[in-house]
């Protein structure tokens, strides 16, 4: 069967113009006739769907590397890229098990393109909104398929240990810690920050993206405080802000804010605390004082934070959580799901 399918989907795309899948009507019209393809043949061969299904998913994946080396190793974009936008749609509706495959497809992406903020974006900001920032309509449905997709492609991207190396930020980094290339390469999880998205945010947290600074951006505690510190005293901070804020200082053991570096030459001093920083964030008790440097911060707080970070290293976060002999209580309590 996959000689036939290979033979199919190369007569297929001999006939598209190289434009042909730029626009996400197309790729869901051909992404619905796959699956079409993929019923017919599981009944007709009395084969499992997902064994079709993968088979198709090989063949797109054959067609662009084979694209690729007859132009010197470069891929030539147009359809013989966007096809793999089509493979990853099918993983997705097939719910894909076969993690080298999927790992197989994000590869290829992250090669030609050195992100993944067509998968990411939709689940940050939406399907409407990615059109008018990158020029590219998300292939999920609406913003609730974009994050369950995002969820899907993470956990294989965990099951398979995915790294790619970032030359930007002289780094390899996991997929969830791929810098975004039309955001200015800023972080995925700093573009949820700046958005105020805490649905996304939650789900980055659990899944250990990191909160650090890096040289091309400060950290995602500071960007936020330095937004909340805008608002005047008499002001309401909006609740979106207040609730990324709360998610983020389950993940970090204490706040500190990273001295500009003109000043830190001058005086010699790196960081300091927020009660220091934003003197008015603490006395409106915006922060709890075991963030801000006044108290030292909880001991069950300082074992989380370790504990996720073990369980980071090696690869079991957040599904990890669930399988240490432990109450459910304390399970939620790693997972950031409760304070």
């Amino acid at each position: 069967m996959e000689v036939v399918i290979d033979c199919y989907f190369d007569q297929l795309f001999e006939g598209m113009e190289r434009s042909s899948l730029a626009s996400r009507h197309k790729r869901r019209h051909l992404v619905k006739y796959f699956s079409e393809v993929i019923n017919n043949c599981s009944k007709a061969e009395k084969i499992d769907t997902a064994d079709v299904c993968e088979r198709i998913v090989r063949a797109a994946l054959r067609y662009h590397n084979i694209s690729m080396a007859d132009n010197g190793s470069v891929c030539m974009l147009g359809k013989f890229h966007n096809v793999l936008y089509v493979a990853a749609k099918l993983c997705y509706d097939w719910r894909l098990e076969n993690n080298d495959v999927v790992s197989k497809v994000l590869n290829d992406m992250f090669f030609c393109e050195k992100t993944f903020e067509r998968i990411v974006v939709g689940a940050i900001f939406g399907t409407r909104v990615t059109h008018f920032l990158s020029g590219w309509k998300s292939d999920f449905e609406d913003r609730e398929e974009n994050l369950s997709a995002f969820m899907y492609f993470l956990n294989h991207a965990i099951e398979g240990r995915l790294q790619y190396y970032c030359p930007r930020l002289t780094s390899t980094r996991r997929f969830i810690d791929v810098p975004m290339e039309s955001y200015g390469q800023v972080l995925p999880l700093r573009v949820a920050v700046q958005n105020g998205s805490p649905d996304i945010l939650l789900i980055m947290l659990r899944y250990g993206a990191s909160t650090e600074n890096d040289m091309l951006a400060p950290a995602p505690i500071e960007i936020l405080l330095s937004r909340l510190n805008e608002y005047e005293e008499d002001v309401k901070c909006p609740e979106q802000l207040l609730l990324c804020l709360k998610l983020l200082l389950r993940t970090i053991p204490n706040v500190y804010v990273k001295v500009p570096s003109h000043l830190a030459e001058t005086c010699g001093i790196q960081y300091v605390s927020v009660f220091e920083q934003y003197p008015n964030l603490a006395s409106r008790d915006i922060l709890p004082r075991e963030r801000t440097g006044l108290r030292p911060p909880e001991l069950k707080h300082l074992c989380r934070c370790q504990i996720r970070q073990c369980l980071h290293d090696n690869w079991t976060l957040p599904h990890g959580i669930r399988q240490l002999q432990i109450p459910q209580t304390l399970q939620d309590y790693l997972d950031l799901m409760a304070d």
